[in-house]
Parts: structure tokens; sequence; C-alpha cells
């Protein structure tokens, strides 16, 4: 014979503790899931990075290989901003701008702006370089960043010759 509550089995889980562990669960994956795509985000604004400072590099470099009177001819410059410093995606849609001066004095100064569709400017629009016979060149490369609202920046400076090429 039964006696009410004392030989009933008291095993089991009630409604609110499964609800209480189901969301624990639930909190738990969506963490895990937040980081890992911030990770990604983190990932994809090293790439991007990495990108800006190649594109930069990659664009010194063709300009140290010309010769002296192209960096000093607003139209050459024009010619040669024309297309992106490299092929990556992120040199495609960077906005880059060069600025060629007299050094050490500074005077002349010209830059190029060369637009993410590959418009190029002057300001001013011509320049006299025919006294110098050293010139500075800063390029910098400006390109919207995925991740976050913000716009990365790299840049670099070098200064070069009107020497003969050996």
């Amino acid at each position: 014979m039964l006696l009410g509550n004392e030989t009933r089995a008291k095993a089991g889980f009630t409604l609110p503790e499964i609800v209480v562990a189901t969301a624990m669960v639930a909190v738990f994956f969506s963490s895990i899931f937040e980081i890992n795509a911030i990770c990604l985000r983190y990932i994809s604004a090293s790439k991007e990075n990495v990108g800006a400072i190649e594109a930069v590099n990659d664009r010194l470099e063709r300009l140290r290989n010309t010769d002296f009177s192209t960096l000093t001819s607003v139209s050459s410059m024009k010619s040669l901003l024309a297309t992106a410093a490299n092929s990556s995606p992120l040199a495609q849609r960077a906005v880059e701008i060069v600025t060629v001066s007299d050094y050490p004095s500074g005077n002349p100064t010209i830059t190029y702006r060369r637009s993410a569709n590959g418009t190029v400017t002057s300001a001013p629009s011509t320049a006299d370089f025919s006294n110098s016979s050293l010139v500075q060149l800063d390029l910098a490369n400006q390109c919207p960043a995925t991740f976050g609202n913000r716009t990365g920046t790299a840049q670099t400076s070098t200064v070069i010759s009107a020497g003969t090429k050996k």
C-alpha cells in the first residue's frame, strides 16, 4: 500500500531548472560565436593593414625606379599614378597621396591625389623643379577599413637624387 509522498521517487528536473540550464547554454554559445566574430574582424583588419603597407612600398619602389625627370614632370607623374600601386583589392579602393618637394628647402611642392576610381589630381597644377637635384617623396595610402568606422593610413618618405643610374 502506498502512503502518499513517502514512497514516491524524487528524481528528475523541474521546468524552471530546464529553462535556466537552456538559457545558460544559449548565453555560452552566443558568447563563443561573438568572440569568434571579433577575432575574425581583427584578422581582417590586420590583413588590410599589411596590404596598405605593401601598396605604399610597391608605389615607392615604382617611383624610385623612374628617372628624375619623370618625378618632376606633372604630366608624367599623373600618367604613372593612374594605375593602382598593385593588383590587390585594397590598393584598388585606396586613396593615394604623393607629395613631391625640393629637398631640403621644401619649395616647390606639388601633391598628387589618386582617388579610388583612378582619377589623379595635382595641387598646384604646375611646379618648377628645374633647379632641384634632390626631391623628397612623401607617400600616404588611405583606405576605408572594413572593421569599424575608420580609415587606415600607411605612409612613408624618401629622398631621391637627380644622379645617374648605374
